[in-house]
């Protein structure tokens, strides 16, 4: 038979804390590891953004620039002036050549145009009769 014979509990010890540090030491680097991709990702993020804003400004700008080049074509001289290029002599309404137009198609009464175009189309008519006989 075998003897009795006593093992050193030293070994046994020095196995479980080395076990344990190493065990320590490895979530420590998953930890750094994880850290490492986690700041990559968000340096990327942080680029991007920076790419966007960048691009984002840049159409605010074009946007501004072109809005103000649309404001200045739409002043009066140069109306006029893109308008006789073309060929077109047309000028603005007379006050009396404006009819403000109701939504179901009538116009408001007095006006100062729809009077003149009634006088104007009874004008007409009399000269009309007139002429015929």
């Amino acid at each position: 038979m075998r003897k009795n014979r006593k093992r050193p509990q030293n070994l046994a010890v020095l196995t479980r804390r080395t076990i344990h540090v190493g065990s320590v030491m490895m979530m420590l680097f998953a930890m750094v590891i994880m850290n490492l991709l986690a700041n990559s990702a968000n340096n990327q993020l942080q680029k991007s953004i920076g790419e966007k804003e960048r691009q984002l400004a840049k159409l605010e700008e074009d946007r501004v620039r072109e809005s103000a080049r649309w404001e200045e074509m739409k002043t009066p001289e140069n109306l006029d002036r893109t308008l006789l290029k073309h060929g077109l002599a047309m000028r603005y309404p007379k006050p009396d050549q404006v009819v403000r137009m109701r939504a179901d198609g009538r116009p408001y009464a007095g006006q100062l145009s729809v009077a003149n175009a009634q006088r104007n189309s009874r004008a007409r008519t009399s000269a009309q009769y007139r002429v015929r006989h």
